[in-house]
């Protein structure tokens, strides 16, 4: 169903950044295109489901261009802590600062 709903998504010109287990994560540019994603996947799910409705669940998060996520969790700050630290070591990024 997943493998469809891509499929589908990349024919209407909404190429998804990546599936992600049993989701899709993509970048569309308003609501419009949202409705016609989550429209796509239940489709998708219909077909492989034959007939079954399956529903398609939209966690929307709005961005403005160039800002990112960032994870606060504990556990994403002590991994990004490794990765800076690595990167300052192999010379990728200054000594002090550098902050990505």
């Amino acid at each position: 169903m997943l493998r469809l709903a891509a499929t589908r998504l990349c024919e209407a010109d909404l190429v998804p950044n990546m599936l992600v287990h049993d989701g899709i994560l993509i970048e569309v540019q308003d609501e419009e295109h949202v409705a016609q994603v989550a429209e796509i996947m239940r489709a998708a799910g219909a077909e492989v489901c034959h007939g079954f409705q399956v529903d398609a669940d939209v966690d929307f998060d709005s961005r403005k261009k160039g800002q990112r996520f960032i994870d606060k969790r504990d556990v994403a700050k002590a991994m990004w802590a490794v990765i800076m630290d690595v990167l300052r070591e192999i010379g990728a990024l200054p000594k002090t600062g550098g902050v990505l």
